[in-house]
């Protein structure tokens, strides 16, 4: 019998500094927020920081990779998450998301938005490998876009084995690559099957894997 793949708990929780600047450089560069982006000052005060942990953090980041510093007209800098920034946020802390709840319309929307391109491009079902707290913002864009959603392995693929659903209209969401291969291997699923890590899809590059 199929056995699930035990989702990694992230380490880091929801209080941690480095997720309270990430999240809030995260939300200025969706929204725009150039105000924010563009001062320190800002960056501390919607993240809930001090200025001098947030000029650490920012620099640390930077070390990492995570945020890079532009220059966008005579002295005046922007900061800017990388998006092996984006990934990191989302691999490590999708429950923080969940709980971010005066981020949760961004969230929500990013989901919509793909899978709403998951049912245009001909698929029938999506399969989460992720943790509860994420469940209802993806079984809501299923439901609002006429997908079968499943979020644990075993009963997708019962139906598949059925013959009542075919591999080809399968897409699997997960927190990242190991999650998603571990479960491909043990369920012998074909390679066409789209793997969709969770930080491609905020960072809008997730339709790239799909068909069409």
């Amino acid at each position: 019998m199929f056995n699930p793949v035990k989702i990694i708990e992230p380490t880091m929780n929801s209080n941690n500094p480095e997720l309270q600047l990430l999240d809030s450089l995260y939300t200025a560069m969706e929204e725009g927020d150039t105000s924010t982006l563009n001062s320190q000052r800002a960056l501390a005060r919607t993240s809930g920081l001090s200025l001098g942990l947030t000029n650490v953090l920012l620099k640390r980041f930077m070390d990492r990779g995570w945020v890079k510093l532009l220059h966008v007209r005579g002295s005046a800098i922007k900061y800017a998450l990388t998006p092996s920034g984006v990934q990191q946020i989302a691999v490590r802390t999708m429950d923080f998301f969940a709980r971010a709840m005066r981020n949760a319309s961004l969230y929500r929307k990013k989901i919509d938005i793909f899978i709403e391109k998951v049912a245009r491009r001909g698929y029938d079902a999506v399969l989460f490998l992720g943790p509860e707290e994420l469940d209802f913002l993806f079984d809501y864009a299923c439901l609002r876009h006429s997908l079968q959603f499943y979020k644990k392995a075993e009963p997708c693929l019962r139906v598949i084995n059925a013959g009542r659903m075919e591999y080809e209209n399968l897409v699997v969401i997960c927190a990242n690559d190991d999650a998603g291969e571990e479960v491909r291997s043990r369920a012998g699923m074909p390679r066409s099957v789209p793997l969709i890590r969770f930080s491609q899809i905020l960072l809008n590059s997730a339709a790239e894997k799909l068909k069409g």
